[in-house]
């Protein structure tokens, strides 16, 4: 089978799936109205004109019957302008599925008379007895015609029958008044005659309940009981005769097999039962059989038609599904014809980089990718940016392409910008430039936009992986858990598993990487620090900002953050709060940075009576963090959800020792006792760390320089010649990564 055949079918078994679905959509809503039907019907009976001379149908085990129920049986009553309305006794349907109740209802829009329904057992069966509630209304009731007074009694089980009896009492009082009496159930009283291993009806096995009924019956005069079954009989006892009903299309292989409803003529005179035969093909035993089974078959596949074809495409597509994999060659090793081929060390390149979200958000992504492209460019590169269009953003940034927007709104200072990843502008724009390499930031969304551009035109993809999503899984309404421990990971495996090569900030991270199996080159890359800026920062305008803060010797506390759940800023706070209790020195703290959580956090704050030693002092210009960094003594951080901590190396070249939680952005950046310290995650231990350099001027002193000497390692020229050699060996190796031998 060919590829593209084999997509084709794919395509159609989806599509004949997806109408399936939306036709059980439509059914159900089309058939919204099938809800108290027996009451309905009822105040139909009532409402037309009460004959002293009338007829009305009796069945029983209709069981979704088409071929007799629906086409023979509803046509026969059609016919008969003497009957008034028909009565099932139980077992309408093939069980209480949601279905098999619609399929009924689909059948009942043929009989032109109102019908009425007993329970059965079918109709409890699958959870079925709350649907039929919802469908047709009470297990047991009554109601009057003429004078006749019909009793409908539940003996599936669903209500107690001894819970019956005074309510069944009472009935016949009431019915004593009427000329004639008729009462409708499932289960029959009598004993079975049958020998039969094939039993045509239920018995109700309480004796007590039986003697009950007979009493009942007999003592007030009942002119019938019509049960349930699947043969036609009638047994006399005390003088009220016993019908069973059944027989309008279940499946029933015993003697005398034949389908049938009862007729019931009322006048007068009295009371005329009579079977109304529908006979089968033939008079031969075993052709019978066959065709007893033919028609239960039938009436069992034309209730299900639907799940059972939704079921055959269902396992249609898994089987394409998994043949598509399965006849996929895919040689796992490089080729390694091509692994000669010379890294040009000066070409220039042409960069497409694609991002969900830039300036003017701030946020540790843009902020990474301004300074690589940035850096990037200074080394002669042409760097092209396709981001979301903000509404306040410049439109004529220099190489920056904003996209079209399907949705965007602010909420205080975050700006949530959906770009238009459909737009054939992004394609145009990246046509127009002949690019070597596309760079995503995302494994979703915009970088998805980026892999498809390099499958089309042939363009090896880079990943930086630079969000742990899994700790933003609070964020969710629902399956948090599914999305923290599953999701998240197949998520970021699947795409990165896309894309020629992989960017990592941090060791930790590359090996977070490897652990979920992304097999995929990798370069471990923490964004770059601009040296430069923090070389240049004004001594008058630092002492400033610190003295706006400290003024009696105190130490000065820093935190850069995103105030969100994910940030764990509670653990900052309660940590602080250790602080103060425990040390007499004197300090203050000043967190930078604005989010949802900031009413929160300075509710926190109140609470603790930290309102002298902690200050919430909203966003700071990128280019002035330097002069913030600088006026600082310490650096603490409680955060777990980086993949590389970028404002910790940006507060280390502000010769900012610092204290934080040992995890996957800080671990690798932190020695501890050199540069600063990394704890777990136990206030005690946290706190503990920041009093000791409180305590200790010399210590602290000591880890302020080392941090700034660490940071230097980290500059932008570096990283962005580290960068661009992985880029050109990417470009290089793109023939050599493993592929589907077509």
């Amino acid at each position: 089978m060919s590829k593209n055949l084999l997509k084709k079918l794919i395509y159609i078994t989806v599509l004949i799936l997806t109408i399936i679905l939306f036709y059980k959509i439509y059914l159900y809503f089309d058939e919204s109205d099938f809800k108290g039907s027996n009451y309905q019907n009822i105040k139909i009976i009532e409402s037309t004109e009460q004959r002293d001379m009338y007829s009305f149908a009796v069945f029983g085990s209709a069981e979704n019957s088409i071929d007799i129920f629906e086409r023979k049986i509803i046509v026969g009553i059609n016919e008969d302008n003497n009957i008034a309305f028909a009565i099932s006794t139980g077992n309408a349907v093939l069980d209480g599925a949601e279905g098999k109740y619609r399929q009924l209802y689909k059948s009942l829009k043929g009989l032109k008379v109102p019908a009425l329904f007993g329970l059965g057992d079918t109709e409890i069966s699958d959870k079925g007895d709350r649907r039929f509630y919802e469908h047709f209304g009470p297990f047991y009731f009554s109601f009057a015609y003429g004078d006749s007074y019909f009793i409908f009694i539940d003996t599936t089980g669903t209500t107690s029958l001894e819970m019956q009896k005074e309510w069944i009492s009472s009935e016949l009082i009431k019915a004593d008044s009427y000329d004639h009496k008729f009462v409708f159930m499932n289960d029959t009283p009598l004993k079975s005659s049958e020998k039969s291993t094939v039993s045509s009806e239920n018995n109700i096995e309480d004796e007590n309940i039986r003697e009950y009924l007979f009493n009942e019956f007999s003592t007030h005069k009942v002119t019938s009981v019509f049960t349930n079954g699947s043969v036609y009989k009638v047994r006399i006892v005390d003088g009220v005769p016993y019908y069973s009903s059944g027989g309008a299309g279940g499946l029933y292989l015993g003697k005398n097999s034949n389908y049938h409803y009862i007729k019931v003529n009322v006048s007068a005179d009295g009371v005329v039962v009579k079977p109304v035969v529908q006979p089968l093909i033939s008079n031969n035993i075993i052709i019978q059989r066959m065709e007893n089974i033919w028609i239960y078959i039938h009436s069992m596949f034309y209730a299900q038609f639907l799940n059972i074809f939704f079921s055959i495409f269902l396992i249609l597509l898994l089987f394409l599904t998994l043949y598509r994999k399965a006849k996929k060659d895919v040689d796992y090793y490089r080729d390694f014809s091509g692994t000669n081929k010379s890294v040009d060390k000066e070409k220039k390149l042409k960069i497409a980089m694609l991002t969900n979200n830039y300036f003017p958000f701030v946020g540790g992504v843009p902020i990474s990718i301004n300074r690589l492209s940035g850096a990037l460019r200074e080394r002669g590169h042409k760097v092209v940016i396709f981001a979301p269009h903000y509404p306040e953003s410049e439109s004529s940034e220099e190489d920056v392409f904003r996209c079209k927007l399907l949705y965007y709104k602010k909420a205080g200072n975050f700006n949530f910008a959906i770009a238009n990843i459909f737009s054939s502008q992004i394609d145009k724009e990246f046509i127009k430039n002949d690019f070597d390499i596309i760079h995503v930031h995302h494994p979703f969304w915009m970088g998805k936009k980026g892999l498809s551009l390099g499958k089309k035109n042939d363009i090896p993809v880079v990943l930086t992986y630079h969000t742990r999503f899994e700790m933003y899984s609070e964020n969710l309404p629902f399956l948090k858990l599914v999305f923290k421990n599953i999701i998240s990971h197949k998520i970021v495996k699947r795409f990165a598993q896309k894309c020629d090569a992989v960017i990592a900030p941090t060791v930790s991270a590359k090996e977070y990487l490897s652990n979920i199996g992304v097999s995929r080159n990798k370069l471990v890359l923490p964004t770059g620090i601009d040296c430069g800026r923090y070389k240049v920062v004004d001594e008058s305008t630092v002492q400033n900002i610190r003295n706006s803060y400290v003024s009696n010797g105190e130490l000065l506390l820093c935190c850069v953050s995103r105030l969100s759940p994910e940030k764990n800023l509670d653990f900052l706070i309660n940590g602080l709060r250790d602080v103060k209790e425990n040390t007499s020195e004197k300090f203050k703290c000043i967190i930078i940075g604005t989010g949802p959580e900031r009413e929160n956090i300075q509710n926190s704050i109140d609470r603790y009576s930290l309102n002298n030693e902690v200050l919430l002092i909203g966003t700071v210009k990128p280019d002035d963090m330097p002069l913030y960094y600088n006026a600082s003594d310490l650096f603490v951080f409680s955060s777990l959800s980086e993949t590389q901590g970028m404002v910790i190396l940006e507060a280390m070249a502000g010769k900012c020792p610092v204290v934080c939680i040992r995890s996957s952005g800080t671990d690798d950046m932190i020695k501890d006792g050199f540069n600063g310290y990394k704890t777990s995650q136990a206030i005690t231990e946290w706190s503990g760390k920041i009093i000791d350099l409180l305590e200790n001027r010399d210590v602290l002193d000591m880890m302020s320089t080392n941090a700034f000497l660490f940071s230097q390692k980290f500059s932008l020229e570096k990283m962005a010649e580290r960068v661009e050699t992985f880029y050109k060996k990417t470009i290089a190796g793109k023939a050599d990564q493993p592929k589907e031998i077509k």
